[in-house]
């Protein structure tokens, strides 16, 4: 047993990282599985092993993510842009979107008008418990000289920022925090933005600075939560939820 789970653990997803981006929208998880010679009930076993999602739930992130950047970036239709990411209906894509994104495709382009006038205030989604994390937030020190990054720190029920967040904070220029503990959402993730960063390096940054302890909290500790643009699961999997549109929940 101690081998073949050593075995699990050590597949290189790296290639197949490359292939999804460059060709997410026609991808199934079938030629992800063909690609590395597995069975797909066998590649998506020890892919969740690996990664602590789904293959299917992978390319969604993937898709979602290209549909953020075709609606900020070009002016097509809401309709051209699911169909240019794999989704095959309207209703389907626009459904997921907001449940990930957090607003609808075509609100994400509001929203990026909006925060251009109004940048983003401090919220908190969290809700009191008896145990809770102390964090020592690091940030390199050319990435905010004057301290007043925005740093979301968020729960989630996988190692991944996939779909909107159990409970969080965004906060600015803070060093040092304390977060109740989210039950049912033990993995720890965090993102930076710059203080004046323009609505694309917000919504859509092309080198997120991201944060992420390596297992699941439970019980209360003091964390260190390094902020870095190395990714921050083995999938390189990028922050879906627009931060702005989670205040209001």
């Amino acid at each position: 047993m101690t081998t073949a789970r050593t075995a699990q653990h050590s597949v290189d997803l790296s290639p197949l990282v490359s292939l999804a981006r460059e060709q997410h929208s026609t991808l199934t998880v079938t030629d992800l599985a063909d690609h590395l010679g597995y069975s797909p009930f066998h590649f998506a076993r020890l892919f969740r092993q690996r990664t602590g999602i789904t293959p299917g739930q992978f390319l969604t992130a993937l898709r979602l993510d290209a549909a953020k950047r075709l609606l900020l970036h070009d002016d097509d239709a809401v309709i051209d842009v699911a169909a240019a990411v794999g989704f095959d209906s309207l209703s389907s894509f626009s459904r997921r979107f907001r449940s990930v994104v957090g607003v609808a495709p075509g609100q994400l382009r509001r929203l990026a008008h909006t925060i251009a006038d109004r940048p983003p205030r401090p919220f908190a989604l969290c809700r009191p418990t008896a145990q809770s994390v102390h964090l020592d937030l690091e940030l390199p020190e050319d990435f905010s000289p004057r301290g007043d990054a925005y740093l979301w720190i968020g729960w989630y029920p996988q190692p991944a920022p996939l779909g909107l967040p159990a409970a969080g904070v965004l906060v600015q220029s803070v060093r040092h925090l304390r977060l109740p503990l989210c039950p049912g959402a033990p993995f720890l993730l965090g993102f930076a933005v710059a203080a004046g960063a323009d609505p694309l390096d917000q919504l859509t940054p092309e080198a997120p600075m991201v944060a992420a302890h390596p297992a699941p909290l439970t019980t209360s500790t003091v964390v260190r939560l390094v902020f870095s643009r190395e990714p921050a699961d083995p999938l390189g999997l990028p922050l879906l939820s627009a931060l702005p549109s989670l205040c209001r929940r």
